[in-house]
């Protein structure tokens, strides 16, 4: 049952846009058909992202404007965390030849806002926004760990952990196992464990008030990674990368 929330159109609102994304385009009747509301709400709601310019019309459907990409754009460009690790990002792609990533705890998602491509890494469908759950995979993973212990509960009691591969942490106990390592590694793996057949690792990044603001990480596929560059060689560019990002967003 949707949660009772004080402006309900709000919820509206962003089911139109939400839909819209997921098809490409729509238009009125098939908005309202898929949200199961009357077309006239549609319609009304339409107009005003219309009028406001959050929504183009194109061959009978409407689209979201780049005026979404603007304000996210704006937003991760205003982040002390990504001014610190944009060009650490670059680097570790040319170094590796791999995919490398930025990515924050949104909602008890882990979320990618910035990501880099090496001269070898493979066409996977990673892109800027996608959210993950966190026990999925490394970049979570090292987020997680270094969350206050009530936090880390609510959010598997909120999301679960659910399995994406045979790999994939599903237990409890062995995720807090899992976390414990990390910890004390100041690292974490993913073996297979979102992706069948990728490999990822990952690095904290701590802010000066022991706050865990985001992870980088490294990943790319299974038959490239291999052991000595998963356990040793790319744990030690990450770790390099983490501290140098660290001391720029601690610098004022």
């Amino acid at each position: 049952m949707a949660r009772k929330l004080p402006v309900n159109s709000l919820r509206i609102t962003f089911e139109v846009l939400e839909e819209i994304v997921d098809r490409n385009g729509a238009g009125v009747s098939e908005l309202a058909e898929a949200i199961g509301r009357p077309k006239s709400t549609i319609y009304d709601h339409i107009t005003t992202l219309y009028e406001l310019e959050y929504l183009d019309q194109t061959d009978g459907k409407y689209h979201i404007t780049s005026d979404f990409l603007r304000m996210g754009d704006l937003d991760r460009q205003n982040r002390k965390l990504y001014q610190a690790a944009n060009n650490e990002l670059r680097r570790l792609a040319d170094e590796t030849g791999e995919h490398v990533s930025l990515t924050v705890e949104e909602h008890g998602r882990a979320v990618i806002i910035a990501t880099e491509e090496g001269d070898q890494a493979i066409p996977v469908h990673i892109f800027d926004g996608i959210p993950m759950n966190m026990h999925t995979a490394a970049p979570g993973k090292a987020i997680l760990a270094f969350l206050p212990a009530d936090r880390i509960t609510e959010i598997i009691e909120q999301h679960g952990l659910k399995r994406r591969t045979k790999n994939t942490i599903t237990d409890p106990d062995t995720l807090y196992e899992e976390l414990e390592w990390i910890r004390e590694n100041n690292y974490a793996l993913d073996d297979e464990e979102r992706l069948t057949g990728m490999r990822s690792l990952a690095v904290p990044v701590i802010d000066r008030d022991d706050r865990v603001r985001g992870s980088l990480t490294i990943y790319g596929p299974t038959n490239r990674i291999d052991d000595h560059l998963f356990h040793e060689e790319f744990v030690d560019l990450l770790l390099r990368s983490g501290n140098i990002v660290e001391v720029l967003m601690n610098y004022d």
